[in-house]
């Protein structure tokens, strides 16, 4: 089967099913439309990243009675840097987060880091563009939004159309911004859509959260990074998609929906049909890395278990894992 572009991390599918899943993006076109173009996929993946990142951010950082060193601006900015620093995204990995200030001054980017520190207000494109103003008012004005412009695509150095998503992070006085360089002539289903946001968005969180605890010190502090960032972070749009954590213990580092399985050793948690869940994501994420599995679990919008299709992710450098999943009708 040929592999397309934005399902790069299909490497391995413990249990083969015909999907029927019918969870869309906000994004996605409304009911009837059966196909989903490229563009508007990659449109929605960078969309749900950078909202995924500025609720992860807003939430760690709006917790200063966890972490004294958020009342530093600085220490802040550096903390961004190293979260962003890691993720790249997309099959030839041209996604890649920036943040700069509500003012126009660049506080971290991913693949320009010499960028870090400057005013960006009166920045023009290659066709003379303010595009950071673009981005400013955009933010300011609506919180969040698309801005074209042109900019370096890291894979060739050279400047190429780019529509990035842009979202406010409000404690710092921050916004966060991903985008894309265009797109094929590929067409989706809902379901390889769907696919297709979990593995970009799981992949970007993995590497994002890695490149966090580097910075931090105290174990235990990491736990609670970990905790904050992705608490709040919700997707799909009937808020079904959420992000888990387990290390290769079975002990839950995090979870998105269900805060009474934190700390909680799951290692002979059954599904009701006999699945050992926990044990079986540990050991894809193991012995491979990445992968996907299917199981039952509480759907936290319906309130039921239904049947899961989670794809987890090695965080690297780190013993742990984290997943996200879509449910199957």
């Amino acid at each position: 089967m040929m592999k397309h572009p934005l399902l790069n991390l299909i490497l391995i599918t413990i249990v083969a099913i015909p999907l029927s899943c019918t969870t869309k993006c906000d994004c996605y076109p409304g009911p009837g439309v059966d196909m989903i173009s490229e563009y508007d996929l990659m449109k929605s993946i960078t969309e749900v990243n950078t909202v995924n990142f500025a609720t992860g951010f807003e939430t760690y950082f709006s917790k200063p009675e966890r972490n004294a060193n958020v009342y530093d601006s600085a220490y802040m900015a550096q903390f961004c840097q190293a979260v962003i620093n890691p993720v790249r995204y997309f099959g030839d990995e041209s996604g890649y987060f920036f943040i700069e200030s509500n003012k126009a001054w660049m506080v971290a980017h991913a693949t320009k880091p010499d960028l870090v520190g400057t005013y960006r207000y009166d920045i023009t494109d290659i066709n003379g563009k303010y595009y950071v103003r673009d981005m400013v008012e955009t933010i300011t004005y609506k919180g969040y939004g698309f801005v074209d412009y042109y900019f370096d695509d890291p894979a060739t150095g050279n400047p190429l159309k780019k529509l990035s998503f842009v979202k406010e992070i409000p404690y710092p006085g921050f916004f966060i911004g991903t985008g894309f360089y265009g797109s094929g002539e590929w067409y989706f289903t809902n379901n390889d859509a769907a696919i297709a946001i979990v593995e970009n968005v799981t992949k970007s969180m993995a590497q994002g959260l890695s490149g966090g605890l580097e910075v931090i010190p105290d174990s235990l502090e990491g736990v609670i990074f970990c905790r904050d960032f992705i608490d709040n972070i919700r997707f799909f749009d009937n808020h079904s998609g959420y992000f888990f954590i387990y290390d290769f213990n079975c002990i839950n580092v995090a979870h998105g929906t269900q805060k009474n399985l934190q700390g909680q050793n799951l290692y002979d948690y059954q599904d009701s049909k006999g699945n050992y869940v926990i044990r079986d994501l540990v050991e894809i994420a193991k012995n491979l890395g990445v992968g996907y599995y299917e199981y039952y679990w509480n759907n936290p919008v319906t309130g039921s278990e239904e049947l899961k299709l989670a794809f987890v992710y090695k965080l690297p450098g780190i013993d742990y894992l984290i997943g996200s999943g879509i449910y199957i009708d």
